[in-house]
């Protein structure tokens, strides 16, 4: 009896362990959020999309939570010329997991991975914290 509970305990652990997904795989946790606050995140992606597109510092560094702005202003500034290309990097986002509070999303440049974090402000829109 012993024998066959340690069996039925190994066969279980087997099974279960082969449902989870590859670490590389996206977790994607939207489905648990409000819809609004999806179809706010889609229209703001796509509005930072824009401001990269056009090149629009000012634009851009709106869509930056205030409190880390200061990170990133001075690079936003003296790589104007480059934003229109980071647009092309952003378009290949692939949103990993949101809780209705904060979104990461992945990103691909150069064969690499990066993540790109969003969080929603105080004033209930979406900002970028983490490049």
């Amino acid at each position: 009896m012993t024998l066959f509970l340690i069996i039925s305990m190994i066969a279980l652990l087997v099974i279960s362990c082969g449902k989870d997904k590859s670490p590389d795989e996206p977790v994607d946790n939207s489905s648990n959020i409000n819809k609004d606050k999806i179809v706010l995140l889609e229209e703001t992606t796509g509005k930072i999309e824009k401001a990269l597109s056009a090149g629009d510092q000012a634009a851009f560094l709106g869509f930056i939570s205030p409190t880390y702005e200061k990170y990133y202003k001075d690079a936003v500034q003296k790589n104007a010329s480059k934003l229109a290309q980071f647009a092309d990097v952003f378009k290949t986002r692939k949103l990993q997991t949101s809780d209705g509070s904060y979104a990461v999303y992945q990103v691909q440049y150069d064969g690499k991975l990066f993540e790109i974090t969003m969080v929603l402000d105080e004033d209930g829109k979406w900002k970028l914290k983490d490049l």
